[in-house]
């Protein structure tokens, strides 16, 4: 009989959890409020009863549960399992999550930082399923990242590699949220692209300003996506300038990895060609020719879900190296 992987995606939002076979199975999923300003025990105590209820309605025993695996934001300690300081989740200050969560289902926890899961989902179940080695950026309101180099999620000696959005692309250039200038998140990210638009707007003839009511306060990212859908050019340009600059991001990886894929997730890429055409051109201007030949550069394969399976994927991975 085929044993579970449970994971969990803990969101400052949402609580997204997910029950997945050894070989690859999805039996179910769920998404709950997380009422962050509740704090750890009571964030905690709701883990446990989503992951009893989902294993509850599918008639699954806990002792069949191989492990969980839970992705969190913010810094951490994978080995340790304590977490320091989430930015979304107030109220916690070195919270040791894996330890707790283990007395509560009283089955193995594991945490992992948020982007680093999202790109192990991908790499396990994804876009980058075959691949050994694989690159994730993660775009929303800032960029992040994750790597995965021949079929091991590279976390860093202090658990805080693949921080591609602060890759600097510019010297002295846009403060970024992390305090430096120059972040690759500062011109990527769908907070970039609205800053880029802001720039050029008053010396601009584009339906951004009709769309927008004359604010320019109220650009959002989906706005300039559908003027530039529409055929305005400004607001084209705008997406075009956000996508050479993570274009140049990806060339970086590229030179410097050598990986077989890199997956673009976050809702920027229903953009669809109109950020990976320029993606790709950008990379094979600026990248050697043989790594950019064989890097394919794909839109995620999971969707929103590569967070929480990418979760169950850690877990499973950590689990079999932990009882080999």
């Amino acid at each position: 009989m085929s044993k579970f992987i449970i994971g969990v995606d803990l969101g400052g939002t949402n609580i997204k959890t997910a029950i997945v076979t050894e070989d690859k199975q999805v039996v179910a999923r769920e998404s709950r409020p997380t009422d962050a300003a509740a704090g750890p025990v009571a964030i905690m105590d709701l883990i446990a009863v989503a992951v009893h209820d989902l294993t509850r309605q599918q008639d699954i025993n806990m002792e069949d549960v191989l492990a969980v695996g839970i992705g969190a934001p913010g810094p951490m300690n994978w080995q340790t399992g304590i977490v320091y300081s989430p930015p979304n989740l107030p109220g916690w200050s070195n919270v040791p999550l894996a330890d707790e969560m283990s007395k509560r289902l009283n089955t193995p926890c594991y945490i992992d930082n948020d982007a680093n899961v999202a790109c192990f989902g991908e790499y396990w179940m994804g876009a980058g399923q075959g691949a050994e080695s694989i690159i994730v950026f993660t775009l929303g309101t800032g960029v992040g990242g994750g790597i995965v180099l021949f079929n091991q999620l590279v976390r860093g000696i202090d658990g805080t590699a693949a921080e591609l959005g602060h890759v600097k692309v510019q010297r002295d250039g846009r403060l970024c949220g992390c305090g430096a200038r120059g972040c690759l998140e500062a011109y990527a990210s769908v907070t970039g692209m609205v800053h880029t638009a802001r720039d050029g707007w008053d010396n601009s003839h584009t339906t951004l300003k009709d769309l927008c009511e004359g604010d320019p306060e109220k650009i959002t990212g989906k706005i300039i996506y559908k003027a530039a859908a529409a055929g305005d050019a400004y607001a084209a340009q705008v997406f075009q300038d956000t996508a050479t600059w993570l274009g140049l991001g990806a060339a970086s990886m590229v030179n410097a990895l050598n990986p077989e894929r890199i997956v673009l997730c976050g809702g920027m890429i229903n953009a669809g060609e109109l950020l990976f055409a320029t993606v790709r051109k950008t990379v094979r201007e600026n990248a050697f020719k043989v790594p950019a030949d064989r890097c394919k550069i794909l839109p995620a394969g999971l969707g929103e879900d590569s967070g929480v399976l990418g979760c169950a994927g850690c877990a499973f991975a950590r689990y079999q190296e932990e009882n080999s």
